[in-house]
């Protein structure tokens, strides 16, 4: 809501005037604009149904001299003057607050209980709202009469009094001007019931929030069982997202510290040894320099793709999202890994009827992401002998696929093995110096498609594994 001081259309005093006036905390804001509205809403209604109900005592007043007028005319054209006075004097007899006055051609009464015409109504036809008595009688009733034009230049006036509806009227407008205080108190009570409920939903998103700064990382905001019902739902859901993120993030930030710790340790100790070989020696040997940079250009790249994870899950590299076919760069990784596949006695193949499509993605990112999944599969899937690459249009988006015919992973383990330094126990035990030794291949992977909006899944390959990457949005297919 808007501070009262922003609204520069006012004057100086009376923004001060305002700034004063109105409460400080939103809830109370919130509570007066409720209170305001609803108030004004009822205050409305009751002026409506009082001006309704005088219009419907009008129409009907209204409804009767016209009657009485249009059967004079009537009688008068059928049979006569003498029919006319007759259904006039009729009306007359009759108890009732009824006025007559028919004139003649020189203005004269001829007929009624009206002595004069009043000079306020004219013989048009029309309704008029007049005190017809009350220069005669001292009769200040207000009276409902039409002036009508008559055969042989005579005029006609017929009246009702209105003295039974402005008593209605009194007694109605008492009863509102008694019901406007009981509307402000339940305006009022309305409005601060509303504002508690606000109040209330406010409060225990604030509480979670409260929770989970003091370490509850488990703290969740209460939500009832299915969809989102208001805005308070989807804002505690919302909430409840981030939060399971936030705890995800720090418990694979854990993750991160005690996979660095491990396995820093062993490179490091034989790093440290080599160089203690080398500096006892007279003789430098090739070979154990060779060793050092080996050793050496593995740390660097762990922490090169470590690097990369987290700039890809802080969202960072989007500005640099173009159209990629990916189809051709399947192709392109098939033939620059094929001559390592055959080296390793394993045949790369490219699934069959591959087809051109194109998503819009990071291509350097994702060109090392696959790549990073073709060396995982010579590594650890080489004993089956296929490796067999793939793109394909799905009903998202692209779905990219790497897959072998190797040992495959147990489904109870592959979420460790998308997790940063995730590795297997079987894969720990291995030699090598590979970067997806340390248990970042599938966890860059995972990172990359949540960057893309998509996600990374592991399947029975039957045998072997299947590592699919879903891209979201609708590639171009040809």
């Amino acid at each position: 809501m808007p501070r009262v001081g922003q609204l520069s259309m006012l004057p100086p005093q009376l923004h001060r005037l305002l700034n004063r006036l109105m409460p400080r905390t939103t809830t109370a804001r919130i509570s007066l604009v409720l209170f305001l509205v609803l108030f004004s809403g009822s205050a409305l209604m009751l002026i409506l149904l009082e001006r309704a109900t005088q219009n419907l005592l009008e129409r009907d007043a209204q409804t009767r001299v016209d009657a009485i007028a249009d059967a004079s005319m009537q009688a008068w054209q059928e049979d006569g003057l003498e029919a006319a006075v007759t259904i006039l004097d009729g009306e007359l007899q009759v108890p009732g607050p009824l006025v007559i006055h028919l004139a003649n051609r020189d203005g004269t009464l001829f007929m009624g209980n009206l002595s004069r015409w009043p000079k306020d109504v004219p013989v048009d036809g029309g309704f008029h709202r007049v005190t017809a008595m009350a220069d005669e009688q001292g009769d200040p009733t207000p009276y409902m009469v039409t002036g009508r034009a008559m055969p042989q230049g005579f005029r006609l006036l017929v009246g009702r009094s209105l003295e039974a509806e402005v008593r209605l009227l009194m007694t109605l407008t008492t009863m509102l001007a008694a019901a406007l205080p009981l509307a402000a108190l339940l305006a009022w009570l309305t409005s601060r019931m509303i504002a508690r409920i606000i109040t209330d939903r406010a409060h225990g998103i604030a509480d979670v929030v409260s929770a989970v700064t003091a370490g509850n990382l488990h703290a969740r905001v209460d939500l009832p069982a299915g969809p989102p019902a208001d805005a308070f739902d989807s804002m505690g859901a919302a909430f409840n997202v981030m939060l399971a993120r936030v705890e995800s993030v720090l418990d694979e930030l854990r993750a991160v510290t005690d996979g660095l710790a491990h396995d820093l340790r062993s490179p490091l100790t034989r790093l440290k040894a080599r160089i203690g070989k080398l500096s006892q020696g007279s003789v430098v040997d090739a070979a154990d320099l060779a060793a050092v940079s080996t050793e050496a250009e593995s740390l660097l790249a762990m922490l090169d793709t470590s690097l990369e994870i987290s700039r890809a899950e802080a969202g960072i590299g989007r500005d640099r999202f173009e159209e990629v076919d990916l189809s051709k760069m399947i192709a392109d990784l098939a033939d620059m890994y094929e001559p390592l596949a055959e080296d390793a006695g394993v045949a790369l193949k490219l699934q069959p009827g591959l087809s051109r499509v194109t998503t819009r993605a990071h291509r350097q990112l994702l060109g090392r992401t696959l790549a990073n999944l073709i060396d995982n599969a010579l590594r650890y899937g080489a004993a089956g002998k296929v490796i067999e690459l793939g793109v394909e249009a799905s009903d998202s988006g692209a779905r990219l696929l790497v897959s072998d015919r190797g040992p495959g992973i147990p489904a109870s383990q592959r979420q460790d093995a998308i997790k940063r330094f995730g590795r297997l126990d079987a894969a720990r035990g291995r030699q090598g110096q590979h970067l997806q030794g340390a248990g970042l291949g599938l966890s860059l992977a995972a990172a990359v498609a949540r960057l893309h909006g998509g996600s990374i899944s592991l399947s029975d390959n039957k045998p072997g594994l299947m590592v699919a990457i879903d891209l979201p949005g609708l590639p171009a297919a040809e």
